[in-house]
């Protein structure tokens, strides 16, 4: 079963979603939260409201030394809890992050993957998730789904679960969970979009001209009365 997760801080936008679409979580990264428009202490407590032991909440370390990262993941997760994942891009330092925060139990997000072989050293070090950038790779001329296809390959010993990333269109976002992703994060208006189709809209409106014609404003239940 595909997880699908949202790629955004806005929380009320997650709020509506979450009422017709069942998401697994938020994540976020620096870009996205260098433009909210409050405080960042006001939006670090809205995400942790909104997702408090019920969603997972993946966010990025800002930090760039593999000690200070597991500094900072611990306190990230004493503040959202068990559902916490810390992101954490896949440098030299970065890889030894993960296995730090692995070993103290701290769920582990492996960010900014753009390779098969990256994806590996992330497992290899206890990730839970890697996020390989399946518009980026894109960008620079590469096969994204090829390259999801051959991450499923090298983690199929591992616990590690692909968590794809960096979606600009729908298409991409469908063909990345039909090559074997297990999850996906993607910005509100991707998701919304994929449930969208102008025909289900004229569908919906040729039914209800067909019933009022016959029927008026009567609903269906009125003829059980």
């Amino acid at each position: 079963m595909s997880k699908i997760l949202l790629d955004s801080a806005d929380i009320n936008k997650a709020k509506e979603i979450a009422k017709y679409y069942s998401i697994a979580g938020i994540t976020t990264n620096p870009s996205i939260l260098s433009k909210i428009d409050k405080p960042l202490e006001e939006k670090l407590v809205e995400i942790k409201e909104f997702a408090y032991d019920k969603y997972e909440i993946h966010v990025q370390t800002t930090e760039n030394s593999a000690q200070k990262i597991l500094e900072e993941a611990k306190t990230l997760k004493a503040y959202f809890g068990e559902t916490f994942f810390i992101k954490i891009p896949v440098t030299k330092e970065g890889l030894e992050a993960i296995r730090l925060c692995d070993k103290e139990g701290i769920n582990v997000t492996a960010t900014a993957v753009l390779s098969a072989m990256q994806a590996l050293a992330a497992a290899k070090n206890g990730a839970s998730y890697v996020a390989p950038y399946v518009n980026r790779l894109e960008n620079i001329g590469q096969d994204a789904e090829e390259v999801i296809v051959e991450i499923k390959e090298l983690l199929k010993d591992y616990k590690t679960e692909i968590l794809a990333a960096s979606f600009k269109n729908v298409k991409q976002f469908k063909n990345i969970l039909l090559c074997g992703a297990e999850a996906a994060t993607v910005a509100p208006n991707v998701l919304e979009t994929s449930i969208w189709h102008p025909y289900t809209d004229k569908s919906v409106i040729d039914f209800e001209k067909d019933w009022e014609r016959k029927f008026n404003s009567s609903k269906v239940v009125d003829a059980l009365k």
